[in-house]
């Protein structure tokens, strides 16, 4: 995940899957609750849940993308750097948030064993990966761009992805340390790559998020909810 001198979460297409993402969890945060953000990058996502009543505490390897979400100056916000993977803060939240990360990080089980640890009795985390079954994988597998939908792209690679997971894996990687999925649904749907995506009007944009609720095994992005 050492990929803050090539990549800006702030600027990049992934931003609306950030923002379609954090609409996503806002109707599950009730005012007051405590929020751990799990690679929180430059607290693009922290802003939508703060507004939605919670207080953040944001964590990142990333100094560089840590100073930024500082600057942001988000009330009831806090971050810290940390290894996702090897975090003990300490103490439990009402909401963990992990999102687009497992897919990114060497040991996926160890994510999940640091969620369940920081999520309080009864609370609810929230997991995302990149989709394999999203409308575009599908259209570059009929382009022969793509060998298969499992398979990783150029840009995949090069922001060192290190492998394609699904819902289906996401929820078995919960199970296995005792949280129970209790929502699936998807975020955003994306017919086309990013850098066409890019040239799309805002509206259609954020038409498309609002279109995941009725496709969400099409959609770019697989969102699970887990208790």
């Amino acid at each position: 995940m050492a990929y803050d001198d090539r990549y800006d979460p702030d600027t990049d297409f992934d931003r609306w899957f950030t923002v379609g993402t954090g609409r996503a969890i806002s109707p599950w945060i009730r005012s007051g609750d405590r929020v751990l953000e799990l690679g929180c990058a430059t607290g693009l996502m922290s802003v939508s849940l703060v507004a939605a009543g919670a207080s953040v505490t944001g964590v990142d390897r990333s100094d560089a993308y840590l100073e930024r979400a500082r600057a942001r100056g988000i009330p009831g916000a806090e971050f810290l750097q940390g290894e996702v993977t090897d975090l003990a803060l300490g103490r439990q939240f009402d909401h963990v948030v992990a999102t687009n990360l497992a897919q990114e990080v060497r040991e996926p089980s160890a994510l999940m064993a640091v969620v369940a640890a920081h999520l309080r009795p009864g609370g609810l985390a929230h997991l995302t990966v990149p989709n394999p079954r999203s409308l575009h994988r599908l259209v570059g597998v009929e382009m022969g761009l793509l060998e298969d939908q499992r398979g990783l792209g150029e840009r995949s690679i090069e922001l060192e992805t290190l492998r394609t997971l699904d819902a289906d894996d996401l929820e078995r990687m919960a199970a296995s340390v005792g949280l129970r999925c209790v929502h699936r649904s998807g975020v955003m749907v994306k017919p086309l790559p990013n850098a066409l995506m890019g040239t799309l009007p805002e509206a259609v944009l954020e038409g498309l998020i609002g279109a995941a609720r009725h496709v969400p095994e099409l959609s770019a992005m697989a969102y699970i909810v887990v208790r």
